[in-house]
């Protein structure tokens, strides 16, 4: 099994032989993390009864978490595809529109992030020029980033032309709950913590039983011993489908959400709702539309000509630190075709996935999509190529 903390893979199912904690008791302290947080849930009572719907609640976190950014426990020269998206997805749009952002007067122009030629700013690109100046080519891309919130996790996204249509990762707008939950419940590191709680709540099965038999044949004893069998069927019937009932909590969480469409949100704040998104056909990326005009964007650069070391940079909201900019280099190229990927040591954190990669001059390369599971500074990206590929209302640069 994999531990839940630090992902060693060993067979011992008590304690990790690395880190050292025990799977138990850390599961526990995730479940009482979980309710401190105001999760919905019942007080946890001494005797161990319940102890599962805690439990289930912290799973249901942490499991979303990491399907926002799904580690892969693959060889670095191979990094595994996300998986690809269904045909006939829901086209792009923000239902029935809602009010575009204020626009600002014309204000002046500033150098933009590739290099371009100065024009008049106009819009929502004049409106933040205006609340937040952009110094360099960095937080000229900084402007054109945007937080995504849906209503069971965060990410990143970039909008990719002056049309306002922004470039996400797939997972991070995901909607199709059933695929979500059969994709989080089938992965090693949810298996481990699945696991653990079976492990618990054969335990606590096990205390009921001990306090059962010595209860036995005690006068005045027999209400508290029907509520220790209650309690016992109870938890025995909630080991026997946990899988299931994981599998069914994510599919309800995704699903319940996504009938709302997600929140789009740039840097001084302004948000766009009930945003829905068009999937890519053949990779772990969407696309959507902000209901806006005369937006800031990036200017894709050509990711075949980067060369090994070159500095790249990240822009994202990692563990929700809004657009927080981190960097590295340009490790190398994996894999071909749809199964390209940019390798860079640049950090891609939680709620940094479908954030831009970006070089010193501002261009766009790249999309933040996922990590090596168990690795440090090995993350990868999908080249910005593929979304013209993908996307094909977008005009592809010329290069």
């Amino acid at each position: 099994m994999d531990c839940p903390k630090c992902a060693h893979q060993q067979t011992d199912t008590v304690k990790c032989a690395s880190c050292g904690i025990y799977f138990a008791k850390f599961a526990q302290q995730q479940a009482l993390i979980a309710s401190r947080s105001g999760a919905a849930h019942d007080e946890l009572p001494d005797s161990g009864f319940g102890w599962s719907a805690l439990a289930l609640t912290a799973i249901l976190s942490a499991a979303l978490a990491w399907y926002v950014l799904r580690g892969r426990a693959t060889s670095p020269a191979t990094p595994a595809l996300p998986a690809s998206a269904a045909s006939g997805a829901a086209q792009t749009g923000a239902a029935p529109p809602a009010p575009s952002a204020p626009s600002a007067p014309s204000a002046p122009s500033a150098p933009s992030a590739a290099g371009s030629f100065p024009h008049a700013l106009r819009g929502l690109e004049a409106q933040l020029a205006k609340t937040f100046p952009a110094r360099n080519a960095i937080e000229t891309a900084r402007n054109a980033t945007v937080f995504i919130k849906t209503g069971w996790g965060m990410g990143s996204g970039f909008i990719i032309d002056a049309d306002c249509h922004v470039i996400t990762n797939r997972h991070v707008v995901e909607t199709d709950g059933a695929r979500v939950a059969n994709t989080v419940v089938s992965s090693a590191e949810m298996r481990a913590r699945i696991a653990v709680i079976e492990q618990q709540l054969r335990a606590n099965i096990g205390q009921q039983l001990q306090l059962r038999r010595s209860l036995a044949g005690q006068p005045g004893t027999n209400l508290q011993v029907i509520e220790i069998d209650d309690r016992i069927q109870a938890m025995k019937e909630e080991l026997a489908d946990l899988p299931a009932r994981v599998n069914h909590a994510i599919s309800e969480k995704v699903e319940g959400s996504s009938r709302s469409g997600f929140t789009a949100m740039v840097v001084d704040g302004t948000e766009f709702s009930s945003l829905h998104a068009q999937y890519a056909d053949n990779r772990d990326l969407a696309i959507f539309q902000l209901p806006a005009d005369h937006c800031p964007h990036l200017e894709p650069g050509s990711s075949g000509t980067l060369a090994q070391g070159e500095r790249l940079y990240t822009i994202g909201n990692p563990s929700g630190l809004a657009y927080s900019v981190t960097s590295g280099v340009f490790s190398g190229d994996r894999g071909a075709g749809h199964e390209r990927f940019l390798q860079t040591d640049a950090p891609i954190n939680p709620g940094n996935s479908g954030g831009p990669l970006i070089r010193e001059n501002g261009e766009v390369v790249g999309i933040n999509t996922l990590v090596l599971q168990g690795a440090q500074g090995i993350g990868f990206a999908i080249p910005i190529e593929a979304v013209y590929q993908e996307f094909l209302q977008l005009r592809a640069p010329r290069h």
